[in-house]
């Protein structure tokens, strides 16, 4: 889990500004009486932000660095669009699972109304947790601009995704999105006379998947042994297992939920004890069907196409995978290192006959591209490709099996 530090922005005092509390600002035993929200329309890759700039005409003219961060909240509060919904329910925090030392989005687990039997996690996209994002003065502080756009793409994507693979196991399921009161004086912020000011925090309720992050389960091996060895890892066989169904979400992600997710990172699977995977973290994605002329995804057209084979789509994106500066390094064999031919071997032999995907393309098999960056091995090895000996199947035929 990541730690929250305090931090100075560029030339400008601090002013009461530091952008991360010393704790968790959502502590576990925190309870929250959460109303159910209808998220704005996404911005940022969608188009600019429809956020007014803060409004400060209140504020006995004084600058935007001369206020704390809960006035600065105040001031500039999340986009508004119907009014919070009839449904509430009492959210209590069990425990923290990301806090980053960057800012951004403070994740917790946490069970409703007293049931402790079924655990979530909220991802709360508080301002207060956000950093400034800027070192003039003449610029207005983005903090709440970025917790909002983070709200509005992440909620779009869970709301495009769930009727379509909610339920397969790849993404988390979706539980709605909320929102709350937070008042000065409530967890995290510290005691100002009793005034009862509040400011309205957004979130999204999840699935908690019962896994480990990947980027978790290396970085735990590093602290352990301090090197690179592979031997507090999992062994080679459950690795390339989860690497498997790593390029297998990512693609269905994007071909069934209509997706992009746009980071391809360890930090961003979970890893179930039995090797499959779990995509999450969709705050920089992007929904092709809600973006402007989003009737441009192949399945809207041909519900029954298959998704590309992804020794097509990833065979040259992955080869950076092999280089020590990739965040993918520390997961794949030893014997890889260094050597594309080796890694490309694998993806060739492990989806050359996957019937979930539709056949190599010929002249993708044939294109110039391929003949000038793959060794002769490769190429010979892209040549013997055949159609698939069955027709394709749908998710439901073992996308996380």
């Amino acid at each position: 889990m990541d730690t929250p530090h305090n931090s100075h922005h560029g030339g400008i005092p601090d002013m009461g500004l530091s952008p991360w509390p010393t704790d968790a600002r959502y502590p576990v035993n925190t309870s929250l009486r959460i109303h159910e929200h209808v998220p704005p329309g996404p911005f940022g890759h969608y188009g600019d932000s429809p956020r007014p700039p803060p409004d400060l005409s209140h504020r006995e003219g004084k600058g935007w660095w001369e206020l704390g961060r809960f006035d600065l909240a105040l001031a500039d509060p999340p986009l508004e669009t119907s009014p919070p919904g009839p449904l509430e329910r009492t959210l209590t925090v069990t425990g923290i699972k990301t806090l980053r030392t960057g800012g951004g989005a403070h994740v917790v687990t946490c069970f409703l109304d007293g049931n402790r039997a079924t655990e979530y996690v909220a991802k709360i996209y508080d301002g207060l947790d956000y950093p400034l994002g800027t070192d003039s003065r003449d610029s207005h502080p983005d903090f709440m601009t970025r917790a909002d756009q983070d709200y509005s793409i992440e909620a779009a994507a869970y709301r495009t995704m769930q009727p379509r693979i909610g339920g397969k196991g790849i993404v988390p399921a979706y539980y709605g999105s909320w929102t709350f009161p937070m008042r000065r004086t409530g967890p995290g912020h510290q005691q100002d006379g009793g005034r009862e000011q509040a400011r309205w925090v957004r979130m999204i309720l999840m699935e908690r998947i019962r896994g480990e992050c990947m980027l978790t389960i290396m970085a735990n091996a590093e602290a352990r042994d301090g090197n690179s060895d592979h031997a507090p890892l999992p062994p080679e066989p459950f690795r390339l297992r989860v690497l498997q169904h790593v390029i297998e979400v990512f693609k269905f992600a994007r071909w069934y939920g209509m997706v992009r997710h746009m980071d391809f990172a360890p930090r961003n699977f979970m890893v179930r004890p039995d090797g499959s995977v779990v995509l999450i973290d969709f705050n920089d994605s992007f929904s092709e069907e809600l973006a402007a002329g989003g009737d441009s995804h192949p399945r809207l057209a041909d519900p029954t196409m298959l998704p590309p084979s992804p020794i097509q789509e990833s065979l040259h994106s992955v080869s950076s995978m092999v280089k020590r500066i990739s965040p993918w390094y520390r997961w794949i064999p030893e014997g890889w290192r260094g050597d594309e031919d080796k890694l490309h071997e694998w993806l060739v032999e492990t989806f050359w006959d996957d019937a979930r995907f539709a056949p190599v393309d010929e002249t993708w098999l044939n294109s110039t591209y391929n003949k000038t960056w793959c060794s002769e091995s490769i190429l010979r090895l892209l040549e013997s490709l055949g159609r698939k000996p069955a027709e394709g199947s749908e998710l439901d035929q073992g996308a996380a099996s």
